[in-house]
C-alpha cells in the first residue's frame, strides 16, 4: 500500500473510501507518507453496526446464563 514506483504523488483510499494515504518518494530516496480520514461517515456507520452487534452478544450471553441458572435452581434437581 506505501510504495511507489514512481517520483509522482500515490493516493489510495481503503475502509470503504474513509482513510486515505498518500506516498511521495523524495528526492533523496527516502519515502514520504502522509495518511488521514477523508469521510468519517463509513467510520461512524462501522462503529454503530459493531457497538449493536456487540451489545447483541452481551444480552444473549446475560440471557443464556439467566436460563442455565433457573435450570440448575429449578425443583427436582
Amino acid at each position: 500500500m506505501f510504495s511507489t514506483g514512481t517520483d509522482e504523488v500515490v493516493e489510495r483510499t481503503a475502509l470503504f473510501g474513509s482513510l486515505v494515504f498518500e506516498t511521495v518518494k523524495k528526492s533523496d530516496g527516502a519515502l514520504g507518507i502522509t495518511t488521514g480520514v477523508e469521510n468519517p461517515l463509513p467510520l461512524i456507520a462501522l462503529f454503530l453496526v459493531l457497538t449493536a452487534v456487540l451489545t447483541m452478544i452481551q444480552t444473549i450471553y446475560r440471557g443464556l446464563k439467566q436460563r442455565r441458572e433457573h435450570l440448575l435452581n429449578a425443583p427436582g434437581n
